[in-house]
């Protein structure tokens, strides 16, 4: 950190970046003040706010620059995975499915595609400045900039995303980090299934 700060202080850098997935650990590191900007990746979503209880709160108080990484929780929220939702997944915890399938239901009411609605709600929060959209091909590109392009979501639904999301406020133990919709998984407890 002593070089860092040597480098900015002689204009070589401009800023200090920090870059994490934990939600928790990674707190104190922000608080000491050292850091201008902060990645924060898997933890700030449609359904993952864990990033919202403290990672947040402390980058804003610090006058951080916010990146929410992967807000598509690798593909988790960029299609519906409605098969796999109602009857596989046996990875998937009961109270994530039906969260799952809340999800679905006010979208539809909404008349939203998953993957825009899920980088708007990102782009709704004023603490972020930037989103890694992390797109697959041209085409995907093209849709993240253009869901990007319509803004914030209105704060109806906002109020109403926030309530999906309260279903399962924290990742159950046992979910895999990454949740293998269209993939073969023999994870924990799952050989022989």
């Amino acid at each position: 950190m002593d070089v860092f700060e040597v480098l900015k202080q002689d204009g070589t850098i401009g800023h200090i970046g920090l870059g994490g997935t934990t939600a928790y650990e990674i707190v104190p590191l922000i608080n000491t003040g050292r850091f201008d900007v902060l990645l924060t990746a898997f933890n700030y979503s449609l359904l993952w706010r864990e990033a919202a209880l403290e990672v947040l709160p402390a980058a804003r108080a610090q006058n951080m620059g916010v990146l929410v990484g992967s807000p598509l929780q690798q593909g988790a929220l960029a299609r519906r995975w409605e098969d796999e939702i109602k009857s596989g997944a046996p990875w998937l915890s009961g109270p994530r499915r039906r969260q799952f399938q809340a999800l679905y239901a006010l979208l539809d009411e909404a008349g939203l595609p998953i993957a825009e609605a899920g980088i708007r709600f990102v782009l709704s929060n004023p603490d972020i400045s930037c989103v890694l959209m992390g797109a697959r091909s041209p085409e995907e590109a093209e849709q993240n900039v253009r869901a990007a392009g319509k803004g914030p979501l209105p704060l109806d639904l906002l109020a109403r995303l926030d309530e999906v999301a309260a279903l399962v406020p924290f990742r159950p133990f046992e979910e895999p980090f990454t949740l293998p919709f269209g993939r073969a998984y023999k994870g924990p407890g799952m050989a022989g299934r």
